[in-house]
């Protein structure tokens, strides 16, 4: 009954101080003083604490994961980039470089705001932008400068003013200030949800009478509010219906604690649900509430120190308090903690076996490269064999704890279709050049791995987005994602390995390195044909599978969706190609041209589709991914208009015509 009270008055005096900043600006309107003490951080966090709170587990998205992740994932909307880089000026008047991991970055933003608010961290392309929110011109070049948080919430109403003036428009249509003046808005309500997760703890309620007694204290924060909950309880229960026996000091107490609970807009749970409330975990100001309606225990210790945390004067201190907070945060979970699964993943990110390859995928390559210059070395060609399988392990390695820790199959979103693809790349590359050994593909399979790889990367930050989270209802099929899915797949690989062999063809053709008539040119033409034959068998199983489970989802075998199109398109063009050559009607040159226009059909069905924000594959849209496919047209086009200008103009190589001389 105490409980059905307490609830009810809650609700009644919960003020709505700080919603959502597409409305309101929540930090123009500050309800309580702030704590009197601003600390700077003078030191770096020690290496123990980055490292625990690294793996301390929260809730986002409708997943549990690292707070690292979150960290991270945050950085790359924010930042757009893996960490944050900055200088300041020292005592002695040198400049002293600083970097921070996202871990670390997110720690500054929870425990010292203040400072972090000054690192310079939105990314400003245009100077024209600056221009129009009215911020100062420090000589700006069109080139970009990072502003720091301080800075943008200066222009904020100007900013929310002309973000949603333009958001009027279609995203098309933008002008490069007008979509960042978005992207920036957008950032900027990202960094404020973040920083606002904890900023209660910045902020203490004066007290009279009674609750100062109870509190020991002429000012109550949220640490004190938790330990004397139950004291605080008693003097709630005892209100009436219309709250004309409350004190001011009273009302002003409650109403803080409801805008701490509104407070909570950037739906990150910190707090986990209670045995048999489901899975879904909770933030601070909700957590608060169940603690003054009688919730003791570790969830009193987790608000307690992160009161400490964020308040203490020195900085050991406040590690102290956050090593504190993580181990009651696993006390809070019981057994929705899988500790298992969050150590698994904090490794995972930390090891980046995948970014690792990448090293020795080039290793391999300038091994490779060696070996052309020492033809008759079988050293050489081992060595470079043998580093490119140990790059292949790692990738193998990566894509196999990625499986693990999500429970599906190799590739669930785009960003696995990177790591998938380069994996097949590489490993059907290598087979090809012990099928047939003439140092070709040795180089080919670590240059297209890495790069591959390289992309990945590069679209996991511009995308900003978790690369684990949960799948949408219709996609959550381990059965069709690990033979529809992955067999697609496979199919794109090759259909890329056949262009990348074309390519090759066509740079051995320009540079004079191969005559056409010579035994690599017809080796690689061999290459090509093997590897569009096994690239046809994945391609139509995989578009048969597509449509079974298309019937399966929504009772269709075929729609002519673009997906759909796409995979169609790949089919014919190769039993279109292996048929002209098979009956004889294009040669050498006319099947490597082919086959690299299919690399650009691929490119087509694996990214462009789903631009096109049409259909039931219409997922993964962003206009960096928008430029980049059609940075890889250009590239690809670039190469295949070269290699038909090299044969237009020059149909007779030097090198034959010298042979035809001596003869």
């Amino acid at each position: 009954m105490i409980g059905a009270t307490l609830g009810d008055v809650m609700k009644q005096l919960r003020l709505p101080l700080l919603v959502l900043l597409a409305f309101v600006l929540a930090a123009c309107s500050r309800p309580v003083p702030k704590y009197e003490h601003e600390v700077l951080r003078t030191e770096p966090w020690s290496a123990e604490v980055v490292a625990e709170m690294a793996s301390v587990a929260v809730q986002d998205n409708g997943r549990e994961k690292p707070l690292s992740v979150l960290a991270a994932i945050r950085l790359y909307k924010i930042h757009g980039s893996r960490d944050v880089k900055f200088s300041i000026i020292d005592s002695s008047g040198g400049e002293q470089k600083n970097t921070l991991s996202p871990t670390e970055w997110l720690l500054d933003v929870w425990c010292f705001p203040d400072q972090a608010g000054h690192y310079p961290l939105f990314r400003i392309e245009n100077s024209g932008v600056m221009d129009a929110l009215g911020l100062k011109n420090d000589g700006q070049t069109p080139g970009f400068v990072y502003i720091s948080y301080e800075q943008v919430f200066t222009v904020a109403t100007k900013l929310r003013e002309l973000a949603g003036e333009y958001s009027n428009v279609e995203a098309a249509q933008h002008s490069p200030v007008e979509a960042q003046v978005v992207g920036l808005w957008q950032q900027f309500i990202a960094y404020n949800q973040l920083q606002r997760q904890l900023e209660a703890f910045q902020y203490t309620v004066p007290v009279d009478g009674e609750l100062k007694e109870l509190f020991g204290s002429d000012y109550a924060d949220l640490g004190l509010i938790a330990t004397h909950a139950d004291g605080f309880r008693a003097m709630i229960s005892k209100l009436d219906s219309t709250l004309s026996n409350a004190s001011e000091s009273m009302l002003t107490l409650t109403k803080f604690i409801g805008s701490v609970a509104e407070n909570d807009a950037s739906g990150v749970g910190l707090v986990g649900p209670e045995e048999g409330e489901g899975d879904v975990w909770i933030p601070i100001g909700a957590a608060l509430e169940r603690v003054i309606k009688g919730q003791k225990g570790p969830v009193v210790d987790m608000i307690t120190s992160l009161q400490k945390a964020t308040n203490a004067k020195l900085l050991s201190d406040r590690e102290a308090a956050l090593l504190a907070y993580k181990a009651a945060s696993i006390a809070a979970a019981g057994s929705h903690y899988n500790q298992v699964q969050i150590e698994r993943e904090t490794n995972y990110y930390h090891s980046s076996w995948h970014y690792q390859a990448i090293h020795w995928f080039l290793f391999s390559f300038l091994l490779a490269a060696i070996t052309w210059m020492m033809p008759r070395s079988k050293l050489m060609w081992w060595a470079s064999m043998v580093v490119s399988i140990a790059a292949l392990g790692m990738l193998s390695y990566d894509l196999t704890l990625r499986c693990y820790i999500t429970g599906h199959p190799p590739i669930k979103n785009l960003y696995d279709t990177f790591l998938f693809i380069a994996w097949v790349s590489v490993l059907l590359l290598l087979a090809t050049e012990f099928v047939i050994p003439r140092r070709m593909a040795l180089a080919a399979a670590p240059f297209f791995g890495a790069l591959l790889i390289m992309f990945a990367r590069m679209y996991e930050v511009s995308n900003a987005a978790d690369t684990m989270d949960k799948l949408q209802a219709v996609l959550d099929s381990n059965f069709w994602l690990a033979t529809h899915v992955t067999t697609i797949n496979i199919g794109y690989a090759a259909g890329l390995v056949a262009a990348m062999l074309a390519y090759v063809w066509i740079f051995m053709r320009v540079t004079r390195i191969y005559h056409p008539s010579d035994v690599g040119a017809k080796a690689l033409i061999r290459m090509c044909y093997g590897v569009t034959c096994f690239g046809l068998l994945f391609s139509v199983v995989g578009t048969i599978l597509g449509g079974v489970w298309a019937n399966d989802s929504w009772g269709r075998f075929w729609g002519w969706d673009p997906k759909e199109n796409g995979a169609l398109m790949i089919c014919l063009a190769q039993i279109s190609l292996l048929h002209a050559r098979f009956s004889g009607w294009v040669r050498d040159v006319g099947f490597v041209v082919w086959a690299g226009i299919i690399g650009l059909v691929v490119v087509f069905s694996w990214f462009h589709v789903n631009l096109l924000q049409v259909g039931l594959h219409a997922y993964g849209f962003s206009s960096e991914l928008r430029d980049a496919v059609w940075i890889c047209y250009s590239a690809q086009g670039g190469i295949l208009v070269v290699g038909a200008i090299d044969v237009l103009l020059r149909p007779n190589p030097a090198r034959a015509s010298a042979k035809a001389g001596v003869t």
